[in-house]
């Protein structure tokens, strides 16, 4: 007889023994299963399991069980033909749930039957019980399946170290094969389909989303943003009939060419930032124009009034010129020099080593201060805090750090120093007589400009009425922006609007809303769809939210098969 059949003999006959380290055992005659309190214990820790428990140990960080199976017979892998007869048994240790923060491990007596068939190629074969085992499986598939979630809603190494929190002990890589070991959902027809693109590597690779626009989960993702490889994907899947889209290139592209029978839809939200985007680099050009006091700001502005000097921010903090200023101006005056006499911007980047965008932006501007105001006058964390400053100042309060401690409390993100240097002028006697103005900002204009005007506070409303006034540029572009607001948010199609705004803008616009009216001319269709129907792509954005949060947890490292399987694998 053997070793364990011994053993399992002498087990069998015991009524209450002790495991090794254990506190203790409850323990049976014969094969009745194991009971406390008129419970049977496999019902409690292995339920729907068909096992049999014959003991259960209690250590002070494990629970042991011996089980056996409860079936009379079993089917052979191969041919299927069930079979009782007995060849040999064996041990067998598997892990189970965690029970009361303590591991749990079966100890099963395991039986090797024999195949009775014979025209089967097998002889013998293991004994595999229904949900608890499988072949080479050292984990229950409770536990499996417990750890998988576990994997796919905190990623490898968070769910390792939630696993050693909850008595399971397993480690990384272990997560990560329980991902990849997880077949892909199948997608189905998808007749509405939702497509962007995100980041894998911010700024360097790209990949593309698809979404199932009537149910939001993704459908899909593959690896660029190319057009060739979106328009393999829709050759397979000719049901699509409506794609939503951003404004990209690509996408437009890749959507003609694999679908020619799907419509295409612009996304609303994305039609508006670009249009913000657009007034924000016309803003831009003209900040000198933000320079000049506003009247609306400060009713008691008088003509006797002081200034702020205009050449001040042209002088560091020792009041010695900065080197930027005369490197912008020297490289202006070479810029608009070289193009008197004829040569490309492509030369003249090339011989001065700058970059085209940067030749560009000089050659645009007529006047040198449109550069120097933007270079001079950027904003800093202190801005929306001057008035503030300036107040408790007049109050008393001069101490920098208390002062840096109030306005932290108001979300000032800065520290002290850059308080202490706003203070300098306080400190040497030259203390304004009237509270300084807010900065007119790029940003704060561009918010004006592409709110919606019964949203504006009087204020406001006067500022930019007094910017438009003084800007023939910023007029024009402050009327064409809110004309496409207003069709893209009331969804305004009729007589022909988009046509006109584009004719027009085309006609007397900004540079910048002119290449924006370019693009919307080559997605036509899709930009009118949007006007037409109530499709957007806030399905999609909300997936690649989601892909963000998964990239932070697995900080950044997983190649794109586990990041794709994250993304389309439902937790």
């Amino acid at each position: 007889m053997s070793r364990w059949s011994t053993w399992w003999l002498c087990r069998r006959h015991t009524v209450l023994a002790q495991f090794p380290g254990s506190v203790a055992i409850l323990g049976v005659v014969g094969h009745r299963s194991c009971v406390m309190g008129g419970v049977r214990v496999a019902d409690v820790l292995l339920p729907g399991v068909g096992v049999q428990v014959e003991e259960v140990a209690l250590t002070d960080t494990e629970v042991r069980l011996a089980v056996r199976s409860q079936a009379a017979s079993a089917a052979c892998p191969d041919c299927g033909r069930r079979s009782s007869k007995v060849h040999c048994y064996y041990p067998r240790a598997l892990a189970d749930r965690p029970v009361a923060g303590k591991r749990v491990r079966l100890e099963l007596r395991a039986r090797r039957l024999v195949c009775g068939n014979d025209q089967c190629d097998r002889r013998t074969f293991a004994e595999q019980i229904p949900n608890p085992t499988r072949r080479h499986a050292r984990r229950t598939d409770a536990l499996t399946a417990q750890l998988t979630d576990m994997a796919l809603f905190l990623g490898g190494r968070a769910g390792a170290h939630l696993s050693e929190r909850m008595a399971i002990g397993t480690c990384k890589d272990t997560l990560l094969r329980l991902i990849r070991a997880l077949p892909l959902p199948s997608s189905g027809p998808v007749p509405l389909l939702g497509v962007d693109e995100f980041a894998v590597r911010r700024g360097r690779t790209y990949a593309t989303i698809l979404i199932d626009m009537s149910t939001h989960p993704p459908v899909d993702v593959l690896a660029d943003r190319a057009a060739s490889t979106f328009a393999s994907w829709l050759r397979d899947h000719p049901e699509v009939r409506m794609i939503c889209r951003d404004r990209a290139s690509s996408f437009r592209d890749g959507a003609q060419v694999g679908a020619p029978q799907a419509r295409q839809v612009a996304d609303a939200w994305h039609l508006l930032h670009n249009l913000a985007e657009a007034v924000e680099r016309v803003v831009g050009r003209h900040r000198a124009v933000l320079r000049e006091r506003l009247t609306c700001y400060d009713d008691r502005a008088e003509d006797g009034q002081t200034q702020e000097n205009p050449g001040r921010a042209e002088l560091d903090i020792h009041g010695r010129p900065r080197p930027l200023v005369a490197r912008t101006r020297e490289r202006h005056l070479q810029v608009h020099e070289r193009i008197e006499r004829g040569d490309s911007l492509r030369a003249i980047a090339r011989d001065l080593h700058l970059s085209r965008g940067t030749v560009n932006r000089f050659a645009r501007a007529a006047d040198v201060m449109e550069l120097l105001f933007a270079a001079t006058h950027r904003p800093t964390l202190i801005d929306d805090y001057r008035l503030y400053l300036h107040h408790r100042w007049m109050e008393g309060c001069t101490n920098a750090s208390a002062l840096t401690r109030e306005i932290q409390q108001l979300g000032y993100r800065g520290d002290v120093n850059t308080v202490r240097r706003h203070l300098k002028p306080y400190r040497n006697g030259t203390i304004p007589q009237t509270a300084p103005l807010p900065h007119m900002t790029v940003r704060r204009v561009t918010d004006w400009i592409m709110r919606r005007p019964e949203r504006l506070t009087d204020t406001e409303r006067k500022c930019l009425t007094e910017l438009c006034e003084r800007s023939p540029a910023l007029a024009t572009t402050t009327t064409y922006a809110r004309r496409l607001a207003l069709m893209v948010r009331e969804r305004r199609s009729e007589h022909l609007a988009l046509d006109v705004w584009i004719a027009d803008v085309r006609l007397d616009g900004q540079h910048e809303l002119r290449t924006l009216a370019n693009g919307m001319r080559r997605g036509h269709a899709a930009i009118q769809a949007a006007l037409t129907t109530t499709y957007t792509s806030g399905a999609v954005d909300g997936n690649v939210t989601r892909i963000k949060l998964l990239k932070r947890q697995i900080y950044g490292r997983a190649n794109f098969d586990l990041l794709r399987r994250r993304i389309l694998l439902p937790p």
